[in-house]
């Protein structure tokens, strides 16, 4: 069986391209090829469905691709296309193409569904959930869950209707202990919005419960959390085990403003009081490297807010790792759409404002 995989378009909230990768090594008689034309099985990992223009751009290159594959070759879709992602009548109906052209289409957390359907061999199905993949000898993931229940006003999945999906806790110990005994000291948990974990199947909060059981593991040394929501982390106690936690130190989040004000624009759910209060509380007695996203030219930012967001990073530079700056990008599926937008010209200056500071103050930056 060749395969043939595509380029991965997704942020990597819904990108399933290493568990695919990592399931294929384990079938046997997988060769992957580098043109789709070869190819028996073509897979595109990750699609987006962020914004109009980034979806034609996507739905371009599958076609691109779809024209050169050979006759009878199969195909499947995952990532933000594979969910009710849009209303379709915006596109073209682009949604009808996809299920016209495209095999199979699962979304991120059912990749177990295409490799047991490439997988020949009926005795051999993959039994456990997907989610898992070594990244190394040294390091590995799990991704915990996808979706949020959140509706911030500028965030995509708004109108992607992702909805929370979390990894069962039998399943996270599992794989917990399988790291563990593998002596594998750096861990990785990942998902959308790490602390929503189980709120859809054991109605609650389950990451404290996670970080708890893992620091009882003799040779996990480092875990980061990856997708972590500070309005739910602040609103549900999760200080007290973070505190404690020695094993967590290293946290990637969405700060976006240190502006209040705009901060309810974005429906973020907490003040900037709260989240520096948060922060601090959790690092008493344990380091924890913040790595937080900022939002350049968000409507009505002014450059007085930029200054003072800046004045909110340079406190957090002791435990600051990294900042990712994002030029906002508007879409008409989007809550923020309704406000008065900023001209490209003013988002690009924010932008640029933003990553002079931070690389002034020698923390390693990310302009997107």
């Amino acid at each position: 069986m060749k395969v043939f995989i595509a380029l991965s378009y997704s942020c990597g909230v819904n990108s399933a391209l290493y568990e695919i990768e990592f399931g294929l090594h384990e079938i046997d008689g997988c060769e992957f090829v580098e043109k789709p034309e070869e190819a028996d099985v073509i897979i595109f990992p990750g699609t987006c469905a962020c914004h109009e223009e980034r979806i034609l751009h996507v739905l371009n290159y599958i076609a691109s691709i779809l024209e050169r594959k050979k006759e009878g070759a199969k195909t499947y879709l995952t990532g933000c296309m594979a969910r009710d992602f849009i209303e379709d009548e915006k596109l073209n109906n682009a949604k009808g193409w996809l299920n016209k052209n495209i095999d199979v289409i699962v979304p991120s957390n059912r990749i177990i569904d295409i490799l047991n359907d490439l997988n020949n061999n009926d005795d051999k199905d993959f039994e456990v959930e997907p989610g898992f993949s070594f990244c190394s000898e040294d390091e590995a993931y799990i991704y915990l869950s996808s979706g949020c229940t959140h509706k911030c006003s500028f965030c995509k999945t708004t109108f992607q209707n992702i909805p929370l999906v979390s990894m069962d806790f039998y399943y996270i110990k599992e794989y917990i202990d399988r790291i563990d005994e593998a002596g594998i000291a750096d861990l990785s948990f990942r998902g959308m919005n790490l602390c929503q974990l189980g709120l859809d199947n054991a109605g609650k909060y389950l990451l404290p419960d996670v970080i708890e059981y893992v620091e009882k593991k003799e040779n996990i040394k480092n875990v980061s959390l990856v997708g972590f929501a500070y309005a739910d982390a602040i609103n549900n106690d999760f200080k007290y085990v973070l505190r404690k936690s020695k094993k967590v130190n290293y946290i990637v989040g969405s700060l976006e403003s240190g502006v209040n004000r705009i901060l309810n624009l974005m429906n973020k759910g907490y003040k900037i009081e709260d989240f520096l209060d948060f922060v601090w509380f959790i690092n008493q007695e344990y380091e924890k490297l913040l790595n937080v996203n900022i939002i350049a030219g968000f409507p009505t930012e002014t450059l007085e807010d930029v200054k003072t967001t800046m004045r909110v990073l340079k406190e957090l530079k002791p435990i600051l790792a990294m900042a990712t700056v994002c030029r906002y990008s508007d879409s008409t599926f989007v809550a923020s759409h309704s406000l008065e937008q900023l001209p490209k010209e003013v988002i690009e200056e924010h932008a640029k404002v933003y990553a002079k500071f931070l690389r002034h103050e020698k923390i390693l930056t990310k302009l997107i």
